[in-house]
């Protein structure tokens, strides 16, 4: 018993003095929950809205959206998409919330 603390020390401590001195991570992206909070964002930064997005995705991508997230990426806004298609199949999309699909 006395030897399984004493090896458990010899690990432990080690293992915890390392991960204490590791930089913290830094999120590079964050998405926004709360519409309220993204309708703000999108008017003052002029990113597409979301009717536009609807529109505009109706002609790029087949099938509809389910889910639309505002989120930030490496310093600019995209949205994250989740589109169900005519089978029913879900598929996850991102396109930049400034030129959705490029326009």
């Amino acid at each position: 018993m006395l030897n399984d603390i004493s090896l458990m020390r010899r690990i432990i401590f080690p293992l915890i003095a390392v991960v204490a001195t590791l930089p913290p991570a830094v999120a590079t992206d964050a998405c926004i929950a709360d519409w309220s909070d993204a309708a703000s964002i999108v008017h003052q930064k002029k990113l597409t809205t979301v009717e536009a997005l609807s529109r505009l995705a109706a002609a790029e991508l087949p099938g509809a959206i389910v889910k639309t997230t505002l989120c930030e990426e490496k310093g600019s806004f995209v949205y994250r998409l989740v589109v169900r298609d005519p089978q029913g199949k879900l598929t996850a999309h991102t396109v930049d919330a400034r030129a959705p699909f490029g326009r």
